[in-house]
């Protein structure tokens, strides 16, 4: 493995100073991590993260935001940070605030990046995560088991060694430089999320290799569904109301973007798209 590689950790945070500090302290320790290598943007935190994260990690550099970045922007401006920096990198590694690394987890992505490809080559290698005092997966990497239906996607699990994949999720994401140069940032047409998957489809598309780690990078808790209209504890009436009510929000406006980049163009397809969360939820699925 090699022994000099240099890789920016990418990081966007807003209001969650414990569990952006705890994420950090996770860091201390890893296999070629330096302080100065760490681009975290405060997106307008009320609750002092950014001073705090100095306070942590006195040579990171801290970005400010205005607030409304969200992930997407916010991880779009840090990686802008890290490739306007004079020292280059050989890698960039997204990074959750709400992910507590494994001891090994960055010795573990870099191996198995240059599994596939020597150092220098396009890759990208995604470490799955798993419920806090768990083993249950919960990000990682994801493959689509039918290309007729290319927006069903179906997360895999560790097998041991880096496996092939068609998209990740953007928890522990590691991106070598010759990627990030063929593809570019994540699209900024996305305002929070989805920019992770699509940009694991177009790498795919590209012919970059897109893997998942050989173990688990860490653990990440799994976004909580309760009172959404995924929560199958609420009846359907009220899980359709809710459904309504979340197509105006951020998450489904960025689902539709995604829906008309990846999914079919035909019209009836796209009328599927929109009426399946709530054929769903009548069907109880």
């Amino acid at each position: 493995m090699t022994q000099d590689v240099r890789i920016a950790v990418l990081m966007t945070c807003f209001n969650r100073r414990e569990l952006t500090l705890g994420c950090l302290e996770t860091l201390r320790g890893q296999a070629f991590f330096r302080e100065e290598d760490l681009f975290l943007v405060d997106d307008g935190s009320s609750d002092g993260t950014g001073a705090a994260v100095l306070g942590a990690m006195p040579k990171a550099n801290v970005v400010q935001g205005d607030g409304s970045l969200f992930w997407n922007g916010g991880m779009r401006l840090a990686w802008d940070s890290a490739k306007a920096h004079p020292q280059h990198f050989d890698y960039y590694l997204w990074l959750n605030d709400d992910v507590r690394l494994a001891d090994d987890a960055f010795a573990m992505l870099v191996a198995d990046a240059e599994t596939v490809v020597p150092c220098g080559g396009a890759v990208i290698v995604a470490a799955a995560t798993s419920e806090p005092g768990q083993a249950t997966i919960t990000y990682g990497a994801h493959r689509q088991p039918n290309p007729a239906r290319p927006l069903r996607i179906r997360m895999i699990e560790p097998e041991g060694k880096p496996i092939e994949a068609d998209t990740v999720s953007g928890n522990i994401v590691l991106v070598s430089d010759a990627a990030e140069r063929k593809l570019g940032n994540m699209w900024a047409g996305f305002e929070h999320i989805y920019g992770d998957l699509d940009y694991g489809l177009r790498a795919k598309a590209a012919g970059i290799p897109v893997m998942l780690a050989s173990r688990v990078g860490g653990t990440c808790a799994a976004n909580p569904i309760a009172g959404s209209s995924l929560d199958r504890s609420m009846g359907k009436w009220a899980r359709l109301r809710r459904r309504w009510v979340e197509s105006g929000k951020v998450h489904a406006r960025d689902w539709r973007r995604f829906m008309d980049l990846h999914g079919k163009s035909d019209p009836v397809s796209r009328i599927a798209y929109r009426a399946a969360p709530y054929i769903n939820i009548l069907l109880d699925r």
